[in-house]
């Protein structure tokens, strides 16, 4: 009869060995997927940093055009001399530079403000996968430390058959 339960109870620890076996395997290929999960974090980071330097770029452009726009104002001052037509011309030529400037800076803005945006969603996709790696850490600790107890009843119940 001690043979029989010594049987069973072997049985059943080998049972649920090979279930967490089964549960480890599961979440080592959730642990790959969320590795790959952080490389396309990783590639989505490096992209808006080509956006953010685009961004300058872009910002150093409208400097320049800044800087156009102040050469232009002093020719309007050299020409108003010579005629006040030129400096029509010239006037409205600044008028819609500086409008397209202002429209400019407004885009760039529009840009910055979707930039941050996705700067948030990124911060919340970090942390949502340290919660889960987490979550994962934990449950790997949990079967690691039930296949351990079994062992160890195996163990047990291997140095009582041997004694009887």
């Amino acid at each position: 009869q001690k043979d029989e339960e010594i049987s069973e109870l072997q049985s059943n620890s080998e049972a649920k060995v090979t279930a967490l076996s089964g549960e480890v395997s599961a979440l080592k290929s959730t642990v790959s997927e969320k590795d790959e999960q952080i490389a396309q974090k990783d590639e989505e980071i490096a992209q808006k940093d080509e956006e953010i330097a685009q961004k300058d770029e872009e910002i150093t452009q409208k400097d320049e055009k800044d800087e156009e726009i102040a050469q232009k104002d002093e020719e309007i001052s050299e020409l108003q001399s010579n005629s006040e037509a030129k400096v029509t011309a010239l006037s409205g030529e600044v008028s819609a530079l500086k409008s397209t400037v202002s429209e400019k800076d407004e885009q760039i803005a529009q840009k910055d403000e979707e930039i941050a945006q996705k700067d948030e969603e990124i911060a919340q996709k970090d942390e949502e996968i340290t919660q889960k790696d987490e979550e994962i850490s934990e449950l790997q600790s949990n079967s690691e430390a039930k296949v351990t107890a079994l062992s160890g009843e195996v163990s047990a119940l291997k140095s009582t058959v041997s004694e009887k």
